[in-house]
């Protein structure tokens, strides 16, 4: 049973690598990196504080975002809230969200991973060790990947992330597809590490400013 379960995750995947007719794809520039992807596809422009963020909307219905930054969400699954049913009558329903709570007869004999939503595979993109994650059902779950160190300057890491939560089946085989034409390449961006290391510096003169006149106010009252 369970090398038969393994094949067709191997067929799935496999499916899922299926190329798209180059005519009905285009490249997609986001300056520090491009991807191809359906013709249909579209970029929203947002705003990062200190990352490099954006979205792209794949239809009406769902949208997959990037963040390229210090901070980027690993895609980290924690381990579902699982309790023992007999609590249920001692649980705070104003404190807790019971419905994302999994209630088991025995909580000591069972395995979180039963209850995760997403697989996770390791590949290479773009000659980076990438983690891809992908729903076990599809319809619920993350379809994304992951890179953890996409530029190294001493100790400063910039991450990368892509991703989109609860997408149709149709549309998670297209990202799949699709976050695998990612190409890399370093760019200089207002909203990355220079960025924030500006504003850090003028927040602190700032503050310097501020305790030098309040400094000299007090001191002229006492005067």
């Amino acid at each position: 049973m369970k090398k038969f379960l393994n094949a067709i995750i191997v067929i799935g995947l496999t499916a899922c690598n299926q190329t798209i007719p180059k005519g009905d794809t285009k490249t997609m520039d986001f300056g520090s990196f491009t991807i191809e992807t359906p013709q249909s596809w579209t970029a929203i422009k947002e705003h990062g504080m200190d990352s490099y963020v954006g979205s792209i909307a794949i239809d009406d219905k769902d949208t997959i975002g990037f963040d390229l930054g210090w901070y980027s969400n690993r895609l980290y699954e924690y381990d579902p809230t699982i309790l023992d049913s007999s609590m249920m009558a001692n649980i705070d329903t104003s404190m807790i969200d019971t419905s994302e709570v999994i209630f088991v007869k025995n909580r000591m004999k069972v395995d979180p991973d039963t209850y995760r939503k997403n697989n996770v595979l390791w590949d290479t993109i773009d000659g980076r060790k990438a983690k891809i994650v992908y729903p076990r059902k599809s319809g619920i779950g993350t379809t994304g990947v992951y890179i953890d160190s996409l530029w190294v300057s001493g100790s400063d890491v910039d991450r990368f992330n892509l991703y989109g939560e609860n997408l149709t089946p149709d549309n998670e085989k297209k990202v799949l597809q699709a976050l695998r034409t990612l190409k890399f390449r370093k760019k200089t961006l207002p909203t990355t590490k220079a960025f924030a290391k500006a504003w850090l510096t003028s927040r602190i003169c700032t503050a310097v400013i501020l305790i030098i006149f309040y400094s000299c106010r007090t001191l002229s009252i006492w005067q």
